[in-house]
């Protein structure tokens, strides 16, 4: 049945009355019948609306008001979506239930876990703060029910007592944390066969690096928290060194050291780890120069494993009798602006292959220029100080002439020289500014597989790339740093969350490196957001209902082949 308007015509007037038809067939033919008139439509004011409300309890799809709808909320969900796929994708729950999951566990670390790693992802901050992100968010388990803050009363906290969440979540996220920690071996070992069984990948090189991130605090407290050689321009926080091993583009493992560790001590604990828990012998490790050590090359060569290393440049003899050996004529060209050249010392000694960038030559050449004149600025500040007589000492006018020199690289160009008591003077080192010229632009590699081409091995070391992707990831995406956590396991165990959260991006790149190359992880995580879900109040029934999302959103849907965007539906006994 249906309605329909029925116009008359009466002189100069017209007339519309309301009828209720329905459609039969007679002798094979579909035809109409009125069920009933209704009346001149003018003439019904809001007898019709009492109607269709007297009608309404007799169907089985409910017509509803407009004041009987109440909007409860309205959420970001897209990016909870995306990282749950990516989740259940790598079969995590699973992972994490066989390594992590205990009786003694009064919850499940499955599902807690999954909330440290998306919030890492989508809005990273501490264990207090994601309650505040829970609250404007709509993260649910896999049976759909909502994760929500566990809010302290206002009048409990103080200025002594700041925490505002409930001490039995964040002892639930707490608890987590140790958990996933106490299972970190395994489970980097079984996300690596899923991902190689999943994306059917091939894993023959490895590419290992090291970065630094920094504490709030200052006083090495613990193992870990030592001062050494910050990467992240904080020198006089404690900070711990990070080393990430990266295959395919994915973080397969990672090591946490003590912040005062030298880099190159490193290197074989954690190729005695790949060879022990992946099974990777036969590999080439692609690593970059500070890991360069005579002690590294010897395991290297008595190992299976190949090895492409950068080397040192400056202060080093074997990379100057690298330089020395260049022929003008003998250089490759790899693409517009880079060319590449093999050097070998010796028959007996591995090759070398110097790369020669015209963009990395302009930038060193405008860095030495500028460092020479503040250099030089220095300089002419101890030949004032000794030509006014407030400098007299040779020993103090040495110390402050170091000095000078050693804030802007100043002694790769300049030579001083004090020839008595109120004397000084300096001037432009010729063979020290030639050397370094020399190096300007210059990347230099060693490896001891005889049968690499210069290309291969430009392209296996552009590779290394990744993984300094993957820390400004950890740091500035994931925001990684600074550390708030105390205890050594905490530590360690943030860190975890962090690299399980970068695994996750990686695994979402990969996927839309073939489908949808001009978004990033990131583009893709921010696009996500367009994607929201409304809790609403329909005549005291709670419905969900989730947006469709933007354009870059639903591409990604499709790419990703995430077909129900809804929620699932909670169970009434939870």
């Amino acid at each position: 049945m249906f309605a329909r308007i029925n116009t008359v015509k009466q002189g100069d007037k017209t007339y519309q009355y309301l009828q209720i038809l329905e459609s039969y067939y007679h002798q094979g033919q579909s035809k109409q019948r009125v069920v009933a008139n209704l009346g001149r439509i003018d003439l019904r004011g809001d007898k019709l609306d009492r109607l269709v409300s007297s009608l309404n309890k007799y169907c089985k799809n409910k017509l509803v008001t407009p004041g009987q709808i109440e909007c409860k909320e309205a959420l970001p969900w897209g990016q909870v979506l995306l990282v749950r796929h990516l989740w259940e994708q790598l079969n995590l729950d699973e992972v994490l239930r066989e390594h992590c999951q205990t009786t003694r566990q009064k919850f499940d670390v499955t599902e807690t876990a999954f909330v440290l790693a998306a919030n890492r992802l989508c809005e990273p901050g501490s264990e207090h703060g994601l309650a505040r992100w829970l609250e404007h968010t709509f993260v649910c388990d896999c049976q759909g029910h909502r994760w929500e803050p566990d809010w302290l009363p206002a009048e409990q906290i103080t200025k002594q007592h700041r925490v505002k969440v409930r001490h039995q979540q964040l002892n639930r996220w707490y608890r987590t944390l140790d958990a996933l920690l106490a299972g970190k071996k395994e489970i980097e070992k079984a996300l690596y066969f899923r991902v190689r069984d999943l994306f059917n990948v091939k894993v023959d090189m490895v590419f290992y690096d090291l970065t630094t991130t920094y504490f709030c605090r200052k006083s090495p407290v613990g193992k870990l928290r030592r001062h050494g050689q910050c990467k992240d321009g904080k020198p006089r926080q404690v900070h711990v060194l990070l080393g990430v091993v990266m295959a395919n583009g994915f973080p397969i493992a990672h090591h946490v050291f003590p912040g005062n560790t030298a880099e190159k001590k490193t290197l074989q604990d954690v190729l005695l780890d790949l060879e022990i828990r992946f099974g990777l012998r036969r590999v080439m490790v692609v690593s970059d120069r500070g890991l360069v050590s005579p002690e590294n090359l010897k395991f290297l060569s008595q190992t299976r494993l190949h090895y492409l290393l950068g080397i040192p440049g400056r202060r080093n003899d074997e990379a100057a009798a690298v330089l020395q050996a260049l022929d003008d004529n003998q250089w490759e060209p790899i693409d517009q602006g880079n060319r590449v050249q093999k050097v070998n010392l010796s028959n007996t000694t591995p090759p070398y292959f110097v790369i020669d960038s015209v963009e990395r030559k302009v930038y060193e050449e405008s860095m030495r220029q500028r460092s020479m004149v503040r250099a030089k600025e220095e300089l002419e500040k101890v030949v004032k100080a000794v030509s006014t007589g407030r400098l007299k000492d040779p020993a103090k006018i040495g110390a402050r002439a170091g000095r000078a020199l050693s804030r802007h690289h100043g002694y790769r160009y300049y030579s001083w020289e004090v020839a008595g008591p109120g004397q000084f003077r300096f001037y432009e080192d010729a063979q020290k500014l030639a050397a370094e010229m020399l190096h300007e632009g210059k990347y230099i590699l060693k490896t001891d597989d005889m049968e690499i081409t210069a290309a291969e091995a430009v392209a296996c070391y552009k590779e290394l790339n990744t993984v300094e992707q993957g820390f400004r990831d950890l740091k500035d995406v994931i925001d990684m740093r600074p550390i708030h956590h105390k205890k050594d396991d905490r530590i360690e165990a943030h860190i975890f969350v962090a690299t399980l959260a970068l695994f996750l991006k990686c695994s979402l790149e990969y996927q839309l490196a073939s489908k949808l190359p001009q978004l990033s992880g990131t583009d893709a995580l921010a696009a996500m957001r367009s994607i929201g879900l409304s809790e609403l109040d329909i005549d005291g029934k709670v419905v969900r209902l989730v947006s469709g999302g933007g354009r870059d959103a639903k591409q990604i849907l499709s790419a990703l082949k995430i077909k129900e965007i809804n929620p699932p539906a909670p169970r009434k006994n939870h």
